[in-house]
């Protein structure tokens, strides 16, 4: 986990709403389909954000009038399928879709699956790739203890392989790359209801991620060389949301995480030999407001501001998420 990864992170918590895998509830404020538009950015560069479209289905109503609105669908525990439309202006345009569902059992077990592809702008680098997208794929089981929290397992994997090449008069250069990735997870979600205001929302996860990556290159100019890295890492991630009421809420969230890669450079006659560790601590606070304009359609505005970043170019002002949502 870097920092460009915990500030898309928090855009992404920022601006789509929890939602998870019954009890009878009122049809008079129910709802099955749920939508959602949403832009979010920072104020170091407007430009440089994030837009989201996401739609759910849930196979059985879903009470409107059961906790906060922003967690309706996890307090739910509904079986649901969903999709998901994001365009991000980071570094180049990238395109990701998403495709998941969830399957709740009688017994509170429920099963899951998604899949993920990340199209990504090639025409932004000098060089002609032959592919240009990232597939990947995840699993996840879990279990609801109470009606307000949950604890799941998930697994994800990619596997993507690349060439590229460029050529002049002078020089060509030729390139292949072949990447695994494995990501391994458990969290717990959980939702406290208080007397004194809607309640506390806390979620707690662990997860360790395996990545193997080798290259091949070929340059006329210089001797063909080969370098290949293993990476290893682990990331505790911490959040709390108080609920003053079912539409304001205030919380902080901390990531610590760690990795380790051990790297070779081979050529014909010379083997190099890298190893690299380091750690981080990364805290942020939140607060967003969730306004129920009628009974079908509400906005959504959060804000966070970010600590302890390391690195040149990360922004450091504040997050901005602005979200336009319908159910119905």
């Amino acid at each position: 986990m870097n920092s460009n990864s915990l500030s898309l992170a928090l855009l992404l918590g920022l601006t789509v709403p929890c939602v998870s895998a019954a009890t009878e509830t009122d049809p008079s404020n129910t709802f099955q389909h749920e939508a959602n538009l949403t832009f979010g950015t920072h104020t170091d560069g407007f430009d440089d954000g994030l837009w989201n479209l996401d739609y759910r289905y849930y196979f059985n109503p879903v009470d409107a009038d059961k906790g906060p609105y922003a967690l309706s669908g996890f307090l739910a525990q509904e079986s649901n399928i969903g999709a998901q439309y994001a365009q991000i202006a980071v570094v180049t345009d990238i395109v990701a879709y998403q495709v998941d569902g969830t399957y709740v059992f009688d017994s509170n077990w429920f099963i899951g699956a998604q899949y993920n592809r990340v199209y990504l702008d090639n025409d932004y680098f000098d060089v002609v790739s032959s592919v240009d997208d990232i597939v990947e794929y995840e699993a996840h089981i879990g279990y609801f203890f109470n009606e307000a929290s949950e604890i799941s397992f998930s697994y994800q994997t990619s596997s993507t392989s690349d060439t590229q090449s460029f050529s002049s008069p002078e020089f060509s250069f030729n390139s292949s790359s072949d990447s695994d990735y494995q990501l391994y997870s458990i969290a717990m979600h959980s939702f406290i209801p208080l007397a004194s205001s809607s309640g506390l929302d806390l979620l707690a996860s662990w997860s360790y991620i395996n990545q193997d990556y080798e290259t091949s290159n070929t340059f006329n100019l210089y001797d063909d060389f080969t370098s290949t890295s293993k990476t290893n890492s682990n990331t505790v991630k911490f959040s709390a949301d108080w609920y003053i009421n079912r539409s304001w809420s205030i919380g902080a969230n901390y990531v610590w995480s760690q990795y380790d890669t051990d790297s070779e450079y081979m050529t014909e006659d010379t083997l190099n030999q890298y190893s690299f560790d380091d750690t981080s601590n990364e805290y942020a606070i939140t607060t967003a407001y969730w306004w129920q304009i009628s009974q079908h359609f509400a906005a959504k505005f959060s804000v966070a501001k970010q600590f302890g970043l390391d690195g040149d170019g990360l922004p450091d002002g504040l997050l901005i998420g602005i979200s336009a949502n319908a159910r119905f």
